[in-house]
């Protein structure tokens, strides 16, 4: 299509019906280029929601985790317990841990169990008789409910008493226990809580937020 110019006073203007028509174009690729742009991070953000994230992990059995003692693997199997598939993060032993639970004097283990309906528990094998319950069951970290096979981002750690009480310091706490050996730490990627056992309870003490 030819251009047509625009002539005032006998001279030819700085724009012309072309370049005006030439403008609207492009700003209108522009329009149409950041649509497209956002439908397409909309349609991303659609198709994240319903992926699920890369860190869910997959469950395995007691077996996988060859460097806990034989017998309790056993009993976690007779259990029909299963365990998330991560062993450890920088060398910092996960899910099956030794640790004092009981007393600073008595060294004992702790494992996630998670049941084949998906719900989960930590159990605690004893050394010798010890006041508290030998299972744990209660609290917001064991609350969750996974999939068949899955088992989100959950993990067990040993929380020695130093740790606990930087929590405290850093958080605060409702309960002011003292705290003389390790707590169980249990949660997934946003937040943690520790089971404390204290005078035959499991107390719930604040974790990693």
């Amino acid at each position: 299509m030819a251009c047509v110019f625009e002539i005032k006073s006998n001279v030819v203007g700085p724009d012309s019906v072309c370049e005006k028509r030439d403008q609207r174009f492009r700003l209108f690729r522009l329009r149409l280029s950041v649509n497209h742009v956002l439908a397409l991070f909309l349609v991303a953000i659609a198709g994240r929601a319903q992926t699920p994230p890369p860190n869910v992990q997959h469950r395995v059995s007691p077996d996988a985790y060859d460097r806990a003692p034989a017998a309790i693997r056993a009993a976690l199997k007779k259990r029909n317990c299963e365990l998330p598939e991560t062993q450890h993060w920088d060398n910092t032993q996960l899910n099956i841990v030794r640790g004092h639970f009981a007393s600073a004097a008595q060294s004992d283990w702790a494992a996630i169990c998670i049941a084949a309906d998906g719900t989960t528990s930590a159990l605690i094998f004893w050394s010798k008789p010890a006041t508290c319950p030998a299972q744990i069951h209660h609290g917001w970290a064991l609350n969750g409910h996974f999939p068949p096979g899955q088992a989100g981002s959950l993990y067990l750690l040993k929380a020695p008493p130093n740790q606990i009480l930087t929590y405290r310091k850093f958080f605060g706490d409702s309960r002011r226990n003292p705290v003389i050996h390790d707590g169980v730490e249990i949660g997934g990627e946003e937040a943690s809580i520790i089971y404390y056992c204290y005078h035959g309870r499991w107390f719930d003490l604040q974790g990693n937020d």
